[in-house]
């Protein structure tokens, strides 16, 4: 049966591919609809690569998906690489790894946006809309009418690497998503991921990461289409009226790891942290892995006797000693002011958004400044 799958699986990957070369580069979103491929499962979970001019960048990030990408091909295709503009660097990298992921049966399509990133307003102006016109494009079927309508996508940039259970990771989590309402996203990164352990461990946060992430269609077509920003899109995505509530899915050891450090709209902000987040290299199989303490009111009752059943400290020095001594220790900040004092002191992430700190879940931020026990940044009750 297996043998049967990986067959039927290279066969619908060899004849869109073939189908594909013929009609040639897609340019401007004008997009060949004279595919044929079977509506499978394997379709409904695309991942998209937003790239722009940095050639080496997408090589590196290509290089690792033909890596790690379960081979048949059962979560993460097709691949769309989605470019702003025209560069002819790019557009070389992108037909060489057109001919490499034909050969193991999976087809990547490339999608132009006429808009350039240097046009006005900026360019988290321009990345704003590339985005919301490559993720309608996606959303839309537009990428090839003979497509499955896509239930959710897999959002990469041209500068991250992967881990190589990053496609088992998510492809675990979207389970998770598709069920549970009170979930906003999955991310596939850690901002304090320089601070971390347990390669297995999954956590709630109300806080948006993005570089490495998923949504589900819905989301897109019933909530974010229509409003769609036209600036700072992973900002939008974190204010309440977008978030509604809900939280996002990431992981404690980081399945991404931002490497763009030149070139990039964000300048390279928060690099000195950003350099250390470690990505893990560590195979988990996500498959075998219980997933449903994940679940909203089970995930709240463990993470509450997690605290309940941790050391209560009240300063950094008295704090670090109960740590290197095994316990899990909880530490109080009695507004945001504080707690930056902390991060700093701490070396974490100390900026906020939409009022919410980075990674944290509740108002608390947790991370393990000796790898072992876990520091828990609480706001006083």
């Amino acid at each position: 049966m297996m043998l049967l799958l990986m067959l039927g699986s290279y066969v619908l990957g060899f004849k869109l591919m073939a189908r594909y070369f013929d009609s040639g580069i897609h340019r401007d979103g004008d997009i060949p609809s004279s595919l044929t491929i079977s509506h499978t499962s394997s379709y409904e979970s695309p991942l998209i690569i937003f790239t722009c001019e940095r050639a080496s960048y997408l090589q590196t990030t290509l290089s690792d998906i033909f890596k790690y990408i379960p081979r048949p091909c059962t979560f993460g295709c097709p691949i769309i690489v989605s470019q702003d503009g025209e560069n002819s660097d790019v557009d070389n990298v992108v037909n060489e790894f057109q001919q490499k992921f034909a050969s193991i049966g999976i087809p990547l399509f490339h999608i132009h946006h006429k808009q350039a990133l240097k046009s006005a307003g900026g360019a988290y102006q321009a990345l704003a809309k590339h985005y919301g016109w490559a993720l309608s494009q996606v959303f839309d079927g537009r990428i090839n009418a003979e497509l499955p309508m896509p239930k959710r996508i897999i959002i990469l940039e041209e500068d991250l690497h992967i881990a190589p259970d990053f496609f088992g990771y998510m492809a675990a989590t979207s389970k998770i998503l598709d069920k549970d309402s009170s979930l906003f996203a999955v991310s596939a990164f850690n901002d304090n991921g320089h601070l971390v352990n347990n390669p297995k461990r999954t956590l709630r946060s109300d806080f948006f990461p993005g570089l490495g992430w998923m949504m589900k269609r819905s989301l897109w077509k019933n909530e974010l289409e229509a409003k769609w920003p036209k600036g700072y899109w992973d900002d939008w995505l974190r204010e309440p009226a977008q978030r509604k509530g809900r939280q996002i899915v990431r992981p404690e050891f980081s399945r991404t790891y931002h490497f763009g450090f030149h070139g990039g709209a964000s300048k390279n902000q928060f690099g000195s942290i950003l350099r250390r987040v470690r990505l893990c290299e560590e195979f988990v199989d996500w498959a075998k892995e219980d997933l449903s303490y994940l679940e909203e009111r089970t995930y709240e009752r463990l993470y509450s006797s997690l605290l309940d059943h941790s050391v209560h400290a009240l300063s950094i020095k008295e704090a670090r000693r109960a740590l290197k001594s095994n316990e899990n220790v909880v530490l109080e900040y009695t507004d945001f002011d504080e707690f930056k004092v902390l991060a700093r002191k701490l070396d974490i992430m100390d900026d906020e958004k939409a009022t919410i700190p980075r990674t944290a879940y509740k108002g608390i931020v947790e991370v393990r400044p000796f790898e072992g026990s876990l520091l828990f940044l609480r706001p006083s009750i």
